[in-house]
């Protein structure tokens, strides 16, 4: 480098100043663009990389959604075959209850026909007791009748045998029935 002469020195120090002023906005903007630039590189991959994460996420979503989809078909078959087993279970025992019920019924229905004939049988055997003692009680009322009139009819032969011979004897002491 050749020596500085001290006028031009002066000169060139205060144009280098001026460069260096006219430079320092000019670096600043290109160290600015560079920093951009590198940001501008990094924003792809950043995208790239937020995008690559995002799809990672929807497909562990898409695994999970499936998997709990997965599941709780599992437990709506399960439940669904339970409830099925359930109604199975109460249609068997709704089955059976109705032929008990209808048993009961018909048993019912046959010990009320059997009662109603044993009532039928005894109230005809009733009847045909009644009748009887009617017939006994009035042929036997009859006898009484048929006694107690020869009953009558001896006693009035008796009492008119005794109110003759009291007459006779009332005759003979001379005493005329009337008169007592």
């Amino acid at each position: 480098m050749p020596p500085k002469s001290k006028g031009k020195g002066r000169k060139g120090v205060k144009q280098q100043q001026q460069q260096r002023n006219i430079a320092v906005p000019w670096r600043d903007m290109t160290w600015q663009t560079k920093a951009d630039n590198e940001v501008l590189k990094r924003r792809p991959w950043d995208l790239e990389k937020a995008l690559e994460q995002a799809r990672e996420d929807k497909r562990d979503i898409h695994e999970e959604m499936t998997r709990q989809y997965q599941e709780l078909q599992k437990q709506t078959a399960a439940h669904s075959q339970r409830l099925e087993a359930k109604v199975k279970s109460l249609q068997e025992q709704l089955a059976t209850r109705l032929q008990k019920s209808q048993q009961t019924q018909e048993t019912a229905s046959q010990a009320l026909a059997e009662r109603d004939r044993t009532i039928a049988q005894l109230q005809g055997r009733l009847d045909a007791m009644e009748r009887e003692y009617g017939k006994i009680l009035h042929g036997s009322l009859d006898l009484v009748l048929a006694k107690m009139a020869e009953a009558s009819q001896c006693w009035k032969e008796v009492g008119t045998t005794i109110a003759m011979e009291h007459k006779e004897r009332l005759q003979e002491f001379g005493l005329s029935s009337l008169e007592i």
